[in-house]
């Protein structure tokens, strides 16, 4: 076996997992469901005698359904909580969060974007924050009194919101804790009855279009660039899309197919926390009590994740007290570090997180030095190339043989093209007799195929590169360019410059003795840069850093083999 085929191979799987990437937001394609928990969904709920039989549709059917239309907010309706991570706006009718604004992000670099704001406006009518009991949605069916007003607080200050209000004969406290310095919010519910009852409390956190960048399209992007007229509208980016995700039974899970978020999907193992996220924000609610139930789902068009129990029971003339967490911030490993419940492992890279998660610690270590993300990309890549610098030399030694020999090789072909197994037998003795591995060439690359990966996955959600400026403005000119390496480049320059790297690398390799692997391995770097258009710039960075590199290594082992 030629080590072409091999590395034909693992271009095309490299194709198809980018292409899948590229593809599955624009043309509306989807992962499967997680089928662990589409089976669940569909299970009828046990029955517990100390609770009714349907106590966890109260949690998930009934709460999701149920959170539809919450009334208008007014001026005087209106609580504001500012600290020096967010600004947000609450109902006293219930205590609903109707806004929630992050206060150190904006949407954009322009200088006038709005902050990034972890609740729209639709899904403010959806009960964002909210508390139901006996699957009836608090803020609708009683009047509520607060306890306290606006809150300012600074770094290291904390202070508390009490909302009071009576359901069905349960007497309710919503206590809400805010921290200066924290992205967390604590809550704790405290119920009261004169009468023996199991109450089912559903906490629901609801947003969605999380953090929509303004991440144009290609095409819009250059429409403005040649002809003109208005800005592109922002949208979700291809690489950063809105899905839920959750903690169940210590398991990392999320999904994004619309189909089963409108059916909902329903957590009944261990569930630690539920959370809307994108690439870079989420907003979650967690229990650390193991009987808590979940569940994920759309209500419209808005994402919702629902935590609660559904066998509190309340004696009379007692308290009963019942605590949650959420949070609402950015997905930063320091910051999701210091949130209860494994709130950080909502960081998930995947299949090759034991590589993705030191890479990232890698770079922010570079960049503690160098003080640019960019530079820190192409010494990170210095640094994995040098790692792997032995194994390279031996595929391109292996590579420079395979060369040498092409023409014995074309004549063996042409000799023997209708005795395949003559034909095998004689290559292998053509490898043999000039000291030439066929596999050489390849598995070198096979075993850096984990770490491109790996680190696809950790610089693509990695908030550290989120408006991180590498090159400000166009060299000699004061025209904006990579100001954003979480963004695809605005001119399209890098990706082409790749794309030539990778057919000058391409053109210095032994061309593959097949015609049609030929002419596939041709529109490779074309297939490549088409691509690469819409990757964010700090991927398009690292690859088009290694190809130089490569190249740059590959030239002086051919010099050295002349």
């Amino acid at each position: 076996m030629e080590n072409k085929n091999l590395i034909l191979a693992i271009a095309v799987s490299c194709v198809i997992f980018l292409a899948w990437n590229f593809l599955s937001v624009q043309l509306g394609w989807v992962p499967e469901p997680v089928q662990q928990n589409a089976t669940v969904a569909q299970k009828e709920p046990d029955a517990s005698p100390a609770a009714p039989a349907n106590a966890a549709a109260l949690v998930g059917e009934v709460a999701l359904g149920a959170t539809d239309a919450a009334a208008p907010v007014s001026e005087d309706m209106a609580i504001q909580v500012k600290t020096p991570l967010y600004e947000t706006t609450f109902m006293r009718q219930g205590g609903i969060m109707t806004r929630l604004e992050l206060v150190q992000y904006r949407k954009s670099l322009r200088s006038d974007s709005p902050q990034v704001a972890l609740i729209s406006d639709y899904a403010a009518t959806r009960g964002p924050f909210s508390l139901m009991i006996n699957g009836m949605p608090s803020w609708k069916t009683t009047e509520w009194t607060l306890e306290g007003g606006d809150l300012n607080l600074t770094a290291g200050q904390s202070g508390t919101l009490t909302f009071s209000g009576e359901i069905d004969g349960i007497r309710v406290k919503r206590l809400l804790t805010f921290h200066g310095d924290k992205y967390t919010i604590d809550e704790k519910t405290v119920l009261a009855s004169d009468k023996n009852r199991v109450v089912n409390v559903a906490y629901t956190f609801a947003a969605t279009s999380l953090a929509i960048e303004d991440n144009p399209s290609i095409i819009s992007r250059l429409r403005h660039l040649f002809f003109g007229g208005e800005e592109p509208a922002p949208q979700e980016s291809q690489y950063n899309f809105t899905r839920v995700a959750w903690l169940e039974n210590d398991k990392f899970s999320e999904d994004m197919d619309k189909a089963d978020l409108a059916e909902g999907i329903l957590l009944k193992g261990k569930v630690s926390w539920v959370s809307v996220m994108n690439n870079y924000f989420m907003g979650a609610v967690s229990m650390a009590d193991a009987n808590s139930v979940g569940k994920a789902g759309m209500a419209g068009n808005a994402y919702q994740a629902l935590i609660g129990k559904t066998n509190i029971i309340v004696e009379p003339q007692q308290e009963t007290a019942t605590e949650c967490t959420y949070f609402v911030g950015p997905k930063d490993v320091r910051v999701l570090s210091q949130a209860p419940n494994n709130i950080e492992k909502a960081l998930d890279y995947g299949f090759f997180s034991i590589i993705a998660k030191p890479l990232v610690l890698l770079l922010g270590f570079l960049y503690g030095y160098v003080g640019n993300y960019g530079v820190a990309i192409i010494l990170m890549t210095i640094i994995i190339k040098i790692i792997f610098w032995p194994l390279s030399q031996k595929s391109y030694k292996s590579m420079n043989g395979l060369k040498k020999i092409q023409p014995l090789m074309a004549e063996l072909r042409d000799k023997y093209k209708d005795d395949k197994e003559t034909l095998n037998k004689e290559m292998m003795a053509l490898y043999k007799r000039h000291k030439v591995n066929p596999a050489g060439g390849c598995l070198p690359i096979l075993v850096q195929i984990p770490v491109f990966f790996g680190l696809y996955q950790a610089l693509l959600n990695a908030i550290e590169l989120r408006h991180a400026v590498f090159l400000p403005f166009l060299p000699f000119t004061e025209i904006p360019w990579l100001q954003d390496l979480a963004a695809a480049d605005p001119f399209c320059i890098t990706p082409l410059i790749m794309g030539a790297t990778m057919f000058l690398q391409q053109k210095m390799t032994p061309a593959p003795g097949d015609p049609t692997q030929a002419k596939i391995m041709m529109f490779m770097p074309l297939i490549f840069t088409v691509l690469f258009l819409g990757f964010p710039a700090g991927l398009v960075l690292y690859w088009l850093t290694n190809n130089v590199i490569s190249i740059g290594q590959q030239w002086g082992q051919l010099r050295n083999s002349s």
